[in-house]
């Protein structure tokens, strides 16, 4: 029998032994179908719905010394009259009013306000508002557009009086026109989640069955036993390793699928509240390819890392205790370049381990597509897989290291 053969079946037993574990299937799989729609669903919807409260529902009042009938008047039928969302509460204490979240935003008057505004002078109004409240925060910005208009009212009534035409103010017109149309702006949008999400899942979807084929092994005593099968030290780490590798990728697909049932019901779930739907996109079907085997080279990349440190532990929570670790040290990059624009990735991060893998599907995803980087993202994680898999190989075939206890 030749090594291929002893790999397939080792392969074949290893994967059996993962689907009859009910609860790494269960874990590993149908939670994140399950859990990811959910959470997406539940993170985008509050996101709108604090959005929408923010916007819908400003609520303001006066200091006591500013609460005076004129104030009141310039206030709600000047400053607030074209903005029904915002309104004038009565408290008898505005601070505590804020602290309480009863009020967003509370507004102070100039003691001298009058005099000014009669003879054209500025005058203050102090806006008091709690920084550490989202709300209270997202109100301001509100406010000062509602300010902001009653002085625009106030200089166009004061050039009319003086015969001044007040288009003299605004020398230069604005006009804005966006060149990203709903495909890129859909990519973009994935392109700050999708790859963090994906990485993570990476380096997670084996761990289970890297921690239970070699540790686990060892402490349930079957692993000695295995040793000294016919199969080589070659075969049985190959096949092993392919078992963690294939259950990495179920993993994500598992989670995939999750993502794509929660888009199904709600498609706004996935542009997480910021009041962009994911309307769809196309990609180039080579990038596509290349980004699809650099995932599958990084998922191997994992799988490599999790043999060997499967094999160097001497107990199931031992194992797990490493793998822990090599989870931190991927969710690092993995937030570190979350809000990376793709035309602002430098040439070395294709080139780093994890934040390769992270490079390219932006690029892809952005529509920034440069196939010279892709090549170098794609090299690299080769690279990456024969040196994680030689480190597995070198501790399996060590007694000291597979033996110890």
């Amino acid at each position: 029998m030749n090594a291929s053969k002893h790999v397939w079946i080792v392969f074949k037993k290893e994967v059996k032994d993962i689907v009859r574990d009910k609860k790494t299937l269960l874990t590993s799989i149908f939670v994140p179908m399950l859990l990811i729609p959910i959470l997406s669903m539940l993170v985008g919807g509050s996101i709108e719905d604090l959005s929408r409260d923010i916007n819908e529902n400003v609520t303001i009042a006066l200091t006591q010394e500013s609460n005076t009938d004129e104030i009141r008047d310039i206030v709600e039928n000047q400053i607030i009259k074209d903005y029904p969302n915002i309104s004038l509460i009565d408290t008898d204490d505005p601070i505590k009013a804020i602290n309480e979240s009863k009020v967003r935003v509370v507004l102070d008057f100039e003691k001298d306000y009058a005099s000014k505004l009669a003879e054209g002078k500025p005058f203050a109004i102090k806006l008091i508002y709690d920084k550490s409240q989202t709300k209270s925060q997202g109100s301001l910005g509100i406010l000062w557009n509602a300010i902001g208009d009653y002085n625009d009212r106030i200089v166009k009534q004061r050039l009319d009086s003086l015969g001044v035409n007040p288009e003299i103010l605004t020398p230069a017109m604005i006009e804005e026109s966006n060149i990203a149309n709903e495909e890129k702006t859909s990519g973009s949008i994935l392109a700050v989640s999708l790859p963090m999400m994906l990485v993570v899942l990476m380096a997670s979807g084996g761990i289970a069955a890297a921690t239970d084929l070699v540790a686990g092994e060892k402490e349930r005593n079957t692993f000695e036993p295995l040793l000294t099968t016919k199969p080589g030290r070659s075969s049985l780490l190959l096949g092993k390793y392919l078992a963690v590798t294939l259950f990495s990728f179920v993993s994500v697909v598992a989670t995939m699928i999750g993502a794509i049932i929660g888009f199904v019901i709600d498609p706004s779930s996935m542009g997480m509240g910021v009041g962009t739907d994911i309307t769809g996109f196309s990609i180039q079907p080579l990038a596509f390819f290349m980004v699809i085997v650099i995932s599958i080279t990084l998922g191997m990349t994992f799988s490599g890392l999790q043999i060997a440190l499967s094999s160097y532990a001497k107990s199931f929570k031992e194992a797990q205790t490493y793998m822990s670790f090599l989870m931190i040290i991927v969710m690092i990059p993995a937030f570190a370049t979350m809000l990376m624009q793709p035309n602002d990735i430098p040439v070395y991060m294709f080139l780093v381990p994890v934040m390769n893998t992270l490079s390219a599907f932006k690029i892809v995803l952005g529509g920034s597509i440069n196939y010279a980087y892709l090549l170098m993202a794609l090299g690299s994680s080769v690279v990456y897989v024969v040196i994680t898999l030689c480190l597995a190989a070198t501790l399996f075939k060590k007694e000291n290291v597979i033996l110890r206890s």
